[in-house]
């Protein structure tokens, strides 16, 4: 519990801090660096600290106000979903005990790109359209050509979603198994302590 805690809390500073950076195709979406101690409680110490850690820090988020509170929310769901991912990776894990992180992350990546993917097109064509519109003209730009928003628009923008949100897995799992190995390299916290998942 006392880790779940103590990692949102250091979630919820870094989110106030300028840690994140967009995606170049369609700025709005942001690389968080605030996610690292969330994972980092998941692969750490389990799924309760991890979606304990996860619930803290989307209740910071809601009270900072960053577009809240859809911002908030499609920031839960984009972790949970992954962490449900890596939750069931990990049961492949004990069952065949070859399949390792690796698995994992994959399964949290997919199941977190069609959950986005989903919720995506909610938010920019049934909430706010004038979104869709936004990342069409940024697409647009960036591709160098001009795109329709109902047809090949919305289609390369819920594509360019999906892999922000690969891309979002990979550096958050990474980082957090960075600082994981580091931290087991140094015999922390404890004496016969472990990681909950093997890298």
């Amino acid at each position: 519990m006392a880790a779940g805690t103590s990692t949102a809390a250091i979630s919820a500073a870094m989110a106030l801090m300028p840690l994140s950076f967009s995606y170049p195709p369609i700025p709005y979406l942001k690389f968080d660096l605030a996610e690292v101690p969330v994972f980092l409680a998941l692969l750490g110490f389990g799924p309760l600290a991890g979606f304990l850690s996860a619930t803290v820090y989307f209740m910071a988020l809601l009270l900072m106000g960053q577009f809240s509170p859809i911002g908030p929310l499609m920031k839960y769901a984009a972790v949970v979903s992954t962490f449900l991912g890596i939750c069931a990776g990990a049961k492949l894990v004990n069952r065949y005990g070859r399949i390792k992180l690796a698995l994992a992350g994959t399964l949290g990546a997919a199941l977190r790109i069609a959950v986005m993917t989903l919720l995506n097109y909610v938010v920019i064509v049934v909430l706010f359209p004038e979104f869709l519109e936004f990342a069409v003209d940024t697409l647009s730009a960036f591709m160098g050509t001009k795109l329709d928003p109902l047809t090949t628009g919305l289609l390369l923008v819920l594509a360019h979603t999906a892999i922000y949100n690969a891309l979002h897995t990979v550096m958050s799992v990474a980082l957090s198994v960075t600082v994981l190995k580091a931290v087991v390299a140094a015999g922390a916290p404890g004496p016969g302590w472990k990681p909950w998942i093997s890298a």
